[in-house]
């Protein structure tokens, strides 16, 4: 596959300074959840399912929580709308290391590119990066969701996988790690197949990273997409059979689940690119759904509702120009939750359509569905409550722990 050259890569200034601190605690958690070193020298053994007294929704769908169990165990949970536990699986932390990244703190140095003025770069085809020196790391996802499961790491290798009817088992297995790889996966909607991204600095020079599509069952037919030494991707999602990458980490902490400031559509067989959501002028700021993302664009002071061809529509615009937080674009694309913390009123708020609804009590972080909002419960970010848009009604979630993700999970 043919490589793509891109410059070095840094935090955005002013955002990093203002939301860093919140955004750092909130991804040490989910960090801690599954990443705490695990005294283990071999397999474990499989997860455990518990169901709880509700019944198995169907169809509806269900929030993704991670919570830490003991140092070496997480426990995944599926949550339906009305609040209590589905299903649960507890496995082994997986292999978590940071990913030296240029311009990041496990990278150790520079490389050439020291440079500490901040300045946005602009792009037409491709997202570019500032220069700068070395700041944080990049916080990669951990877990994938598919239509009708969660997959997420047991120990260094195996994938498992917790099922919305509680099923569980082993999926398929992860390269095994070495002191200089990471591997990063995503499965398919339809559960059929798996995206593996692997990054390597084991040799002297440029990091490697090698993106994979094959069989979730059998590990057949596997297709190189995409190896660059220069244009890192990690597979994060599938939108119409193709396969979604998160580009341009965000360090320390990002304004959204995947830890970039981009993200590219491109063909999972051939390895065509087919489009970019975001980039430096307009920096991804909330979780993907069915309708594209949301970014944050400071020409307008706006946040853009960026869909699957690259195009950004505005939608809400904020009062102060130097606001930049998360906003989660809703699986219709008609409707924006977003955040505002300068203006003259703060709080959260609802665009939809054009028209705001806006209250500063409101703690919403993503979408459920069209009608159903996730969001924290006062001065907690490992409390959460489910908020029926319709009728204003709140239900609790029966468990604590980070939201990763939600059910269906295709794109």
């Amino acid at each position: 596959m043919r490589s793509e050259t891109i410059a070095g890569g840094a935090p955005l200034g002013m955002f990093v300074r203002r939301i860093l601190p919140f955004v750092v605690v909130l991804l040490t958690g989910c960090q801690a959840a599954a990443t705490t070193p695990a005294a283990t020298t071999g397999q474990s053994s499989s997860p455990s399912p518990v169901t709880s007294t509700s019944s198995t929704p169907g169809s509806a769908p269900l929030i993704v929580v991670m919570s830490q169990g003991d140092q070496a165990h997480y426990t995944v949970s599926l949550v339906g709308v009305d609040g209590r536990s589905v299903a649960q699986a507890t496995a082994s932390n997986g292999d978590q290391k940071a990913v030296p990244f240029p311009g990041s703190a496990a990278a150790g140095s520079p490389s050439g590119m020291a440079d500490p003025i901040f300045r946005l770069v602009a792009y037409e085809k491709r997202p570019s990066w500032p220069t700068a020196g070395v700041c944080c790391d990049a916080f990669l996802p951990t877990l994938s969701t598919s239509n009708t499961r969660v997959y997420f790491p047991d120990g260094p290798t195996a994938v498992r996988y917790l099922g919305r009817d509680g099923s569980t088992g082993l999926a398929t297995s992860l390269p095994t790690p070495t002191a200089k790889t990471r591997a990063v996966f995503s499965v398919s909607p339809d559960d059929q197949r798996i995206a593996i991204g692997v990054f390597d600095w084991s040799s002297v020079g440029p990091m490697m990273s090698e993106v994979t599509v094959q069989d979730l069952q059998g590990g057949g037919h596997s297709v190189e997409v995409e190896r660059s030494a220069s244009l890192y991707g990690w597979p994060v999602g599938w939108h119409s059979g193709n396969l979604v990458l998160a580009r341009i980490p965000a360090f320390g902490g990002a304004p959204n689940p995947n830890a970039a400031h981009a993200y590219s559509l491109v063909n999972s067989s051939t390895g065509e690119n087919l489009g970019y959501l975001g980039g430096m002028t307009c920096p991804v700021v909330g979780p993907l759904s069915r309708a594209g993302t949301a970014c944050v664009a400071a020409r307008c002071h706006c946040i853009m509702a960026a869909d699957w061809s690259g195009t950004q529509n505005p939608t809400y615009t904020y009062a102060d120009p130097s606001e930049f937080n998360w906003a989660a674009l809703s699986p219709s694309g008609h409707a924006v939750i977003f955040s505002e913390i300068y203006g003259p009123r703060t709080g959260v708020g609802i665009w939809r359509d054009g028209s705001v609804t806006f209250n500063p009590t409101y703690g919403f972080d993503r979408w459920l569905d069209e009608t159903h909002a996730i969001g924290n419960c006062a001065g907690s970010v490992v409390c959460h409550t489910i908020t029926d848009l319709s009728s204003g009604a709140d239900i609790q979630v029966s468990v604590t722990g980070l939201v990763v993700g939600v059910l269906p999970g295709g794109l």
